[in-house]
């Protein structure tokens, strides 16, 4: 065998090993999938899983990473292909939607990965806040392509809408029959807007924080007989 065939078979098998971990690791937690489990399911000797990724950490590390890295760069081309703010929006959310319907596990693994060994396990907590630094900052390069200049406190919208998507996913894994996706993400459009517009409009920032609807003007001062 020669050291090219060598290469390519050891590649596949780590992406093996990758598919049979992001499936179990999504469906039993990151405890419930044993080494022996993920060896089965991938076909895979447990001394290769060693040796690709070192133990187990490591290889939930490496599926974090695989999986969030295409959505995260969907995202980015999304919201920088020509269009004006709101097509490029459009664009972004309909990324954030496929990946939801089409790829349930990936938001699945993240949540679930945040809550049982986040604190625990310092590489995938590295990997889940590197993955989380990255979403935001194509969310953040994405509006600032799309509207020619950096918004106002462009990080915390960022992490707000991600925090709506995340909201999404756990209820579209949870009460998928009570989660209309339709209504979800055209409510998330909109606060987005809402988010943008307020910090690009001071009159339109000042009627929000008063609790007043935008559409009416500011109240007329008092006039004294």
């Amino acid at each position: 065998m020669t050291a090219r065939s060598k290469t390519r078979d050891s590649g596949a098998s780590r992406e093996r090993i990758l598919e049979a971990a992001a499936e179990l690791f999504s469906r039993h937690g990151y405890a419930g999938a044993g080494v022996d489990q993920l060896a089965a399911r991938s076909g895979i000797a447990k001394t290769a899983i060693y040796y690709h990724f070192g133990n187990k950490e490591g290889l939930m590390a490496a599926v974090l990473e695989r999986a969030a890295s295409a959505w995260i760069e969907g995202i980015r081309q999304a919201a920088q292909q020509a269009g004006n703010p709101l097509e490029r929006l459009d664009r972004a959310l309909i990324g954030m939607r496929t990946m939801l319907e089409e790829r349930p596990w990936i938001m699945k693994l993240v949540q679930v990965l945040a809550l049982e060994v986040a604190d625990e396990k310092p590489d995938v907590r590295a990997t889940l806040l590197s993955l989380i630094h990255r979403a935001r900052g194509a969310i953040i390069e994405g509006m600032r392509d799309a509207l020619g200049m950096e918004l106002p406190d462009a990080e915390l919208v960022a992490g707000m809408l991600l925090a709506m998507v995340d909201g999404i996913a756990f209820g579209h894994q949870v009460v998928p029959d009570e989660l209309s996706l339709d209504a979800a993400f055209a409510e998330v459009r909109r606060l987005t807007m809402f988010m943008v517009a307020s910090r690009l409009n001071p009159q339109l920032a000042a009627w929000l924080e008063a609790g007043l609807p935008p559409s009416l003007p500011e109240p007329a001062a008092p006039q004294h007989k």
